[in-house]
C-alpha cells in the first residue's frame, strides 16, 4: 500500500496560467476553465503522520504549516488559493483545491496526463509503448534537454491518459514526471534546496570527500549531488541534518528553561528536572503560606518568569521531594489553597512549541551564516 503522503502542485508562470493563478475555484467554473495537471508543477512531497485524522484536518494543518512554518527545503509560495494538495492514503489519492474558503476536492486534476521523459533518443515508431491510455501527445525538443529542473536530460516525453507499468517504463528506458500521480516522489525543486542545505552542512562540518555526497559546482554557484547518489540518499540524509538542527533545538530551549527555574546544574534526565519545576511550583505555594524566611525557603517567586524558580545552588532532587510530600499534604487539607499547577502546565506546553519554532529558526540563521561559502 505504501507510506501515506501529500503533494503540492502550484501553477506554472506562463502566458496560459496567469489568468488563473490565485482564483476561486467558481471563478474558473463560471470562465469554463478546468483544473489541468499540464498547468501546474510538482513542487513539495512529504510524509503524512500517521492517524485517523480527517482529510479536512491534515488539510487546515498542512495550509498552517506552509504559510507560518514553511520547511527548509520547500521552495514555492505560501500554500495560496490555486494551489493544489493532492492526499495520498491507503493506496488512494485524493486531490484538493486551496479555495479562498476552505478547500474543495477536484478529481478532475488526476485525469491525466501521465508524463514519460524519453532520455535515450527522441520519440519516434517503436520508441515508446502504445497502451489504451495513450501515448495521447508527445513532444521532441530540438536537442537533448536538461529536464525536472535539470536532475536529468531528455529528448523529449509523452503523455498517457493511465499510468504505464514498471516494466513497460524500463523496456524503453523511460523516467515518470515526479509529480505524475500514481507514484508521486521528491520534486525537483525540493531536491535542488535539499542539496544545497547538505552542501552547506556538509562544508561546515568538513566531512571528507569520500564521506560527501554534494560537491560544489563553481560555475553555477550551488551544490549537486555525485553521479551515483541517488535522491532517497539525499532526501535521507537531508532528514537526518533537520532532525539532527531540531534536537539541538531542543537542547537550547530546554537549556533555557532550567537556567531560568535555577536547575541547569541538578542532576537527573531533562523529565525529572521538568517535575522538580512542577514541585517547586507547589513548594512555593507551601512556604510563602508558612511565611518561610529566605534563608530556609527551597523555592522563590521569580517575577520574569511569573513562577516559583529553585534557590541556587539548587537543592537535592531528594531534599525537594521531601518537602514536596509535606507540602502537598498540607494544603489538600485546605482546597482552597490547593495551587493549580495549569500555569506551569501552560509553561512546559509553550517550551515544547518552541521546539520546532526553534528548529526553523536555527535553519535560517545557519543558512543565513554560510551563505557567502
Amino acid at each position: 500500500m505504501g507510506e501515506n503522503k501529500f503533494a503540492i502542485y502550484q501553477l506554472q508562470d506562463n502566458s496560459i496560467t496567469r489568468g488563473l493563478r490565485f482564483e476561486m475555484l467558481n471563478h474558473l467554473e463560471i470562465a469554463g476553465r478546468s483544473v489541468d495537471w499540464g498547468n501546474y508543477k510538482h513542487v513539495y512531497t512529504g510524509a503524512l503522520e500517521k492517524g485517523g485524522a480527517s482529510a479536512t484536518s491534515i488539510l487546515e494543518a498542512l495550509y498552517s504549516k506552509f504559510n507560518l512554518a514553511r520547511p527548509e527545503d520547500f521552495v514555492g509560495h505560501s500554500l495560496s488559493v490555486s494551489d493544489i494538495v493532492v492526499l495520498h492514503q491507503g493506496g488512494k489519492a485524493s486531490p484538493h483545491y486551496v479555495d479562498s474558503f476552505g478547500f474543495k476536492e477536484v478529481p478532475e486534476f488526476l485525469a491525466g496526463p501521465y508524463k514519460y521523459y524519453s532520455t535515450q533518443r527522441p520519440v519516434d515508431i517503436a520508441t515508446y509503448p502504445s497502451t489504451d491510455g495513450g501515448p495521447v501527445s508527445f513532444v521532441n525538443f530540438d536537442k537533448r534537454e536538461l529536464c525536472e529542473n535539470a536532475t536529468f536530460r531528455a529528448w523529449g516525453y509523452l503523455a498517457y491518459d493511465a499510468p504505464l507499468t514498471v516494466k513497460q517504463i524500463g523496456d524503453y528506458e523511460l523516467l515518470a514526471a515526479s509529480g505524475n500521480p500514481d507514484n508521486v516522489k521528491v520534486s525537483p525543486y525540493q531536491l535542488e534546496a535539499q542539496l544545497e542545505a547538505i552542501g552547506k552542512w556538509e562544508t561546515a562540518h568538513g566531512l571528507s570527500d569520500r564521506a560527501r555526497i554534494t560537491w560544489y559546482h563553481g560555475d553555477t554557484g550551488t551544490f549537486v549531488k555525485k553521479d551515483w547518489v541517488m535522491a532517497e540518499t539525499v532526501s535521507d540524509r537531508f532528514d537526518g541534518i533537520i532532525e539532527q538542527k531540531a534536537r539541538n533545538a531542543e537542547r537550547r530551549v530546554e537549556q533555557k528553561l532550567f537556567a531560568d527555574y535555577g536547575i541547569s546544574d541538578a542532576p537527573g534526565s531533562s523529565d525529572e528536572k521538568k517535575r522538580m519545576i512542577e514541585q517547586a511550583q507547589v513548594v512555593g505555594h507551601w512556604e510563602d503560606d508558612k511565611g518561610m524566611p529566605d534563608n530556609e525557603r527551597f523555592a522563590w517567586h521569580k517575577p520574569s518568569i511569573h513562577a516559583y524558580a529553585l534557590r541556587e545552588p539548587a537543592v537535592s532532587p531528594d531534599q525537594l521531594e521531601q518537602r514536596y510530600h509535606r507540602a502537598k499534604l498540607e494544603l489538600t487539607r485546605d482546597s482552597e489553597k490547593q495551587p493549580t499547577p495549569k500555569r506551569i502546565a501552560d509553561q512546559l506546553a509553550e517550551a515544547g512549541k518552541q521546539v520546532q519554532r526553534g528548529a526553523d529558526l536555527s535553519a535560517k540563521e545557519y543558512n543565513k551564516s554560510h551563505e557567502d561559502r
